[in-house]
């Protein structure tokens, strides 16, 4: 029996119907942004006003990314002033949930949030991340209570990709002081480098293609060497930040209003080689910003990102 020319047609729209459904286009948007303290709570280090946050909003709404890699939210209720909750689903941090690592009164949580079309799976934070001495088996370890990597997969044009979001310690920014592994920071950075190469390295086994992103509170300087501390393939990852030009002026948190301008990156994106960037640039805050708003001591990153068929990573 042979099915009528309508038929056919309304088959094949119901068809590409569910593929579409279940997989976001590409190419797709990326934003990094360290937040700095971004809380409703009175007991904040950084306090900010309605204004403010419809600043904040305003600028994120100009560029509406796919994907916010955020760091630095203390709560979904903070970020929603900031994104529009109709189109954008928040996956907070698991330490969120694990009062062991957590402080009485502020956190800093890393996290996404991403539109709502996208397929996403919630995975397992690497939580490890938080007391890296300890995680690592040192001979004399120390706990912290510091930032998980937050982790999601999503689906873009049916392939699967890893994001992986840092907020790695402070204190260690050259690669003098990281080599030389001096101070308590430099050490926690180097422990929390040798997690996330075991992480790389487990993806890598399987051919998984991710997104590392996030503020690594480190400058890289010589790209091969970076890459080389977090797989045991390096080859195969690629520092898709590294041509960013950085120009970050900020207000600091200060009685007496005062500014800084970073000119060397410490957020940053690594990528398996089969995701490219479009576009990379980092947003830049004009001076009426500046002058009137509290918005963050880090300007959000912005890419524009392909993924490619992947064979073998």
């Amino acid at each position: 029996m042979t099915m009528p020319y309508y038929s056919i047609v309304i088959l094949l729209l119901i068809l590409f119907s569910i593929s579409t459904n279940n997989s976001y286009t590409q190419p797709f948007t990326l934003m990094s942004w360290n937040m700095q303290w971004l809380s409703l709570k009175q007991t904040s280090p950084v306090k900010r006003s309605a204004a403010d946050y419809n600043a904040l909003r305003q600028l994120f709404t100009t560029y509406s990314p796919d994907i916010l890699a955020f760091q630095e939210v203390d709560s979904a209720e903070a970020l929603y002033r900031v994104i529009d909750k109709t189109q954008y689903k928040i996956y907070l941090s698991d330490r969120i949930h694990n009062p062991q690592d957590n402080f009485k009164k502020n956190n800093q949580y890393t996290g996404f949030a991403i539109k709502r079309q996208i397929v996403v799976n919630d995975v397992t934070d690497l939580s490890q991340l938080s007391s890296p001495a300890i995680a690592t088996g040192i001979a004399m370890p120390f706990k912290n209570k510091l930032r998980y990597g937050s982790i999601i997969e999503i689906v873009i044009n049916q392939q699967s990709i890893l994001l992986l979001n840092l907020h790695l310690k402070s204190g260690c920014f050259t690669e003098e002081q990281l080599s030389k592994q001096k101070s308590k920071a430099c050490k926690t950075l180097a422990q929390q480098l040798t997690l996330i190469k075991q992480w790389v390295n487990t993806q890598q086994q399987v051919s998984q293609p991710f997104i590392i992103v996030g503020d690594i509170n480190h400058q890289i300087v010589d790209n091969r060497q970076f890459i080389n501390r977090i797989t045991d393939n390096s080859t195969k990852a690629t520092l898709l930040s590294a041509s960013i030009n950085a120009h970050c002026t900020v207000k600091l948190a200060t009685q007496k209003p005062r500014y800084r301008t970073y000119r060397k990156l410490i957020d940053h994106l690594v990528a398996t080689t089969n995701i490219s960037a479009l576009s990379q640039h980092q947003i830049q805050y004009n001076k009426q910003q500046l002058l009137q708003f509290t918005l963050s001591d880090h300007c959000p990153l912005l890419f524009t990102l392909s993924i490619d068929p992947i064979i073998s990573i």
